[in-house]
């Protein structure tokens, strides 16, 4: 399914999410969520994401610890003759540890994860071998091949050899720098000496230390072995190196199986985060239905509802609607800011969330169908810089809905109409509808324009409906009212609120010689 993602809010579903979720894979995941592309694959989401919540619920939901991002790794090793960094190769482990222990947290768990939870597993031979080539730090083994193994114990009796030949040299100087240690510069054996005592050793100058005062001195009997000792350095290099790119070979070589291990993880990762936001929002899974309808029993929109539970916000009011093949499509009118706009924005919402495999928030059971797009004209769409009025912005969106709307189509349409004269609008706005009902399009129009009401009460397919305005009170009270066309109280609010009396008694006699009004006698 298709969706206009941004009008709907949905990038704040995206970002809660990536805040959830335990690695960079999930995080990623979430970031890139969508409606999936079939009714299927958002079913197997939906499953996992119910194992997840059910498992968070029981307090048996595995943790996953800190884990690094491996893909640059996975990248470069694809390219033969690279070698990755002993680092770089650690990080791998310790991925695999970790699908390792998840793959046994989860066994009782199938419906975690559509496919096979073997693919969690890693490539044992590859696990093997990095555990026999690097240390748990990350530090190559010096018995990590053979050829390493013989070079790093000739490395280490050399550097006895030559370390002893130095201290030699120490001990000559007097009882008074005997006890210094031998010391190391850039893998040389040398003498760290005051100038005075720096003179009085031949040898070769290697530089100064604590800001100058002393000096490094690497005494003429050392430098023949220090030289062979740089020599068995460099083979131990050229051998690491030639050891990482054989590890690195062994990576590529299970490129395909460490790819599938990471998708897993990625798909567990975003399931357990949807449990946790699940939990948050006290939600539950809608009906994923494979026709197109929508039934909503008291649910909520999202964002508002945390909000709410955040205490950044007032109580929401939960939305009860049904759209349905014989009258799929519902037109809300009534006064500005009574909660029409919200109403559409939650159907929309929760229609998308439920097509990704999340949960919705609702008080009873929800159903929603199979729609192949959902497509959203909801704000302003002036634009100084482009010279875009209002109305041609909407112009615009209506030209896509009609050139992709269908009836496995879900459209919400705010204000239909508006940015241009009433009546023009109003006449539009019906040949709009005229159009969308013989196509058995899906969807939510909201409008102000008085002539829509009567239009909707004499054609089928579309029912009439309101956001309840407490005419007491004169605020609304956010709740839709299905089967009752909407009621301005435009008037009554502007003398509550302090026109004068006369102004607005001359406002009703003119209204009632409108041509609208006049019609509808």
């Amino acid at each position: 399914m298709e969706a206009d993602l941004k009008p709907l809010e949905f990038p704040a579903i995206q970002r809660l999410l990536e805040r959830l979720a335990a690695t960079p894979y999930g995080a990623d995941a979430a970031r890139a969520l969508e409606p999936a592309p079939d009714v299927t694959v958002a079913r197997s989401l939906q499953a996992a994401v119910t194992t997840a919540r059910q498992r968070l619920e029981a307090g048996m939901l595995p943790e996953i610890g800190a884990l690094p991002d491996v893909r640059p790794a996975l990248r470069q090793a694809s390219n033969p003759g690279a070698a990755l960094s002993s680092q770089a190769l650690n990080n791998l482990q310790v991925i695999m540890q970790e699908t390792a222990r998840l793959a046994g947290s989860l066994a009782d768990a199938p419906g975690i994860y559509p496919g096979s939870l073997d693919d969690l597993l890693p490539p044992e031979a590859l696990v093997e071998r990095l555990g026999e080539a690097l240390h748990p730090g990350g530090t190559l083994r010096d018995d990590a091949s053979p050829a390493l193994a013989e070079a790093s114990a000739e490395r280490g009796r050399l550097r006895a050899e030559v370390e002893q030949v130095v201290r030699k040299r120490l001990e000559s100087l007097g009882s008074d720098v005997a006890s210094r240690r031998v010391q190391w510069h850039q893998e040389r054996a040398v003498l760290v000496l005051n100038a005075e005592l720096a003179g009085s050793v031949k040898g070769v100058r290697r530089g100064s230390a604590l800001g100058g005062r002393d000096q490094i001195i690497e005494p003429i009997e050392a430098v023949p072995l220090n030289n062979r000792l740089d020599t068995l350095n460099d083979r131990i290099g050229n051998e690491q190196q030639r050891l990482l790119r054989e590890l690195t070979d062994r990576v590529r070589e299970h490129g395909e199986e460490l790819q599938r291990m990471l998708g897993v993880l990625t798909w567990i990762d975003l399931a357990f985060a949807a449990g946790r936001m699940s939990q948050q929002m006290n939600a539950h899974a809608p009906a994923l239905l494979d026709e197109a309808r929508v039934h909503l029993v008291e649910g909520y929109h999202p964002l508002l509802l945390l909000q709410y539970a955040e205490g950044s916000g007032p109580r929401p009011v939960p939305l009860s609607l049904e759209l349905e093949p014989g009258r799929p499509l519902l037109l809300i009118t009534g006064p500005n800011t009574g909660g029409k706009t919200v109403a559409l924005k939650t159907v929309g919402l929760l229609v998308t969330m439920a097509w990704c495999g999340l949960h919705i928030p609702a008080e009873g059971d929800c159903s929603v169908g199979a729609f192949d797009r959902v497509m959203v004209d909801v704000g302003d769409h002036q634009s100084l810089l482009h010279h875009l009025s209002t109305f041609a912005g909407h112009v615009e969106v209506l030209k896509r809905v009609l050139e992709h709307a269908g009836g496995e189509s879900l459209i919400l349409l705010d204000e239909l109409g508006t940015g241009t004269d009433p009546d023009e609008g109003a006449a539009l706005a019906m040949a709009v509808l005229d159009e969308l009902r013989s196509r058995g399009v899906f969807g939510i129009v909201n409008t102000h324009l008085a002539p829509l009401k009567d239009y909707a009460g004499r054609h089928p397919g579309i029912l009439n409906a309101s956001m309840q305005f407490d005419s007491e009170r004169l605020v609304p009270t956010y709740r839709l009212l299905p089967g009752e066309p909407g009621i301005s109280f435009g008037l009554t609010i502007a003398e509550k609120n302090g026109l004068p009396a006369a102004l607005v008694a001359r406002a009703r006699e003119h209204l009632a010689e409108l041509p609208s009004a006049r019609a509808s006698r």
